[in-house]
């Protein structure tokens, strides 16, 4: 029975995540300006140099936990929304200096998350 419950109840998790993500996606701001890899300098032709308008929204996903071997843990409850990777690794300079994002798609996706995890769903 613990395991039917705790697999039921990590689906509700991750339900919720991925409302928290598709909100955090919505209010994710965007820039305008995209350009190539630096040529010269310091970091020139490293990967991260580059800009690309709109990386930081297609950077929000939803993780689950994996285990050493690779293989998802599904019975684990350590579901995770992200935002930010190697390229876009901004994503905490706008969170906290520029304009939130994801503390406010949290907000606003609350109520949301809270009648998923009373039993309805959203829609």
């Amino acid at each position: 029975m613990d395991e039917i419950f705790e697999d039921a109840a990590v689906e509700k998790i991750v339900e919720c995540a991925e409302v928290l993500a598709q909100e955090a996606r919505r209010l994710c701001p965007v820039g305008t300006v995209s350009r190539p890899i630096y040529l010269r300098g310091k970091y020139k032709g490293e990967a991260w140099t580059a800009r690309d308008a709109g990386q930081l929204k297609r950077s929000v996903r939803v993780t689950r936990k994996k285990s050493k071997s690779g293989k998802v843990m599904y019975r684990r409850r350590d579901v995770r929304v992200y935002a930010g990777h190697y390229l876009a690794y901004y994503a905490s300079i706008v969170e906290h200096a520029g304009k939130p994002f994801m503390r406010t798609a949290l907000a606003a996706a609350h109520s949301d998350m809270q009648s998923i995890l009373k039993g309805g769903s959203s829609g």
